[in-house]
């Protein structure tokens, strides 16, 4: 398999999904179900969406790098939770392909895609500060000319007589006094640093629940799998007595056969 090629593909609810990408920035989906082609798009997000009518919705995601990480199939009645990219079913990755290596990875080490993850929103955050930074010294090293423009002389407007309005005798109001509450020291310096912190936060809860999503997805594949065995044995084991049977009574049947004919 080509590494410019990821294939996913499951079968859910008697439809067999097929999913093939191909090209790294610029990429192409092909989408299949049951063996007929639902649609075919080029694009260069990072979270495609592919939608059908009548087959719901497909959502693939990227890494930042052009990495594939995973497709995920929706209901045409789990819309909205396509558009937020929440629920649905994850399709299977081809073995040996860089989204199965990615899956694996976060199903065996799901702390240290945590704390990547989780590093990762600490290096956009700095990120933007170092940038907000560089972009200062810049544009504080940057002489502008003063450039003088002619602006036209505008007639003096007349002042406009206003009506005295009568005054509106408002209630007074008894207000409670309120205990003075005095606030935790971390508490503001969280709400001063919040705008840095809430990216941080939220990179560590995506990385958990993408961690659920792909043990979920693998208990139940290992579930499907559990299902087929027995079947299979089951298939076995009813073919099995047969034959067994068989060979007893062609023993005997031979035996009577000769006894017949005086062998």
């Amino acid at each position: 398999m080509s590494k410019k090629a990821q294939i996913w593909s499951r079968t859910i609810a008697g439809n067999t999904h097929h999913l093939e990408v191909t090209g790294e920035i610029v990429r192409t989906f092909v989408w299949a179900v049951d063996g007929e082609e639902v649609l075919t798009r080029k694009t260069a997000d990072d979270r495609a969406r592919l939608e059908s009518k009548d087959h719901g919705s497909l959502l693939v995601i990227h890494s930042g790098l052009g990495t594939p990480r995973r497709a995920t199939y929706f209901t045409p009645e789990e819309g909205l939770a396509g558009l937020t990219g929440v629920g649905g079913v994850d399709l299977t990755p081809e073995p040996g392909s860089r989204a199965a290596a990615y899956e694996r990875r976060v199903i065996e080490h799901p702390r240290r895609y945590a704390l990547i993850e989780t590093l990762g929103g600490v290096g956009g955050v700095l990120a933007g500060i170092v940038g907000a930074i560089v972009v200062a010294w810049i544009v504080a090293r940057i002489s502008l000319p003063d450039i003088d423009l002619p602006l036209p002389n505008l007639p003096d407007l007349p002042d406009l007589p206003l009506p005295d309005l009568p005054s509106i005798p408002w209630p007074a109001i008894p207000w409670p006094d309120l205990p003075n509450v005095q606030v935790p020291e971390w508490v503001k310096w969280v709400a001063n640093h919040l705008k840095y912190v809430w990216p941080v936060v939220l990179a560590f809860f995506l990385a958990q629940a993408e961690i659920k999503r792909r043990r979920k997805h693998a208990e139940a594949s290992g579930t499907s799998a559990e299902k087929s065995l027995p079947q299979a044995e089951k298939a076995a084991d009813d073919a099995s007595p047969d034959a067994s049977d068989a060979s007893p009574d062609g023993g005997d049947a031979s035996a009577d056969e000769g006894q017949r004919r005086g062998l």
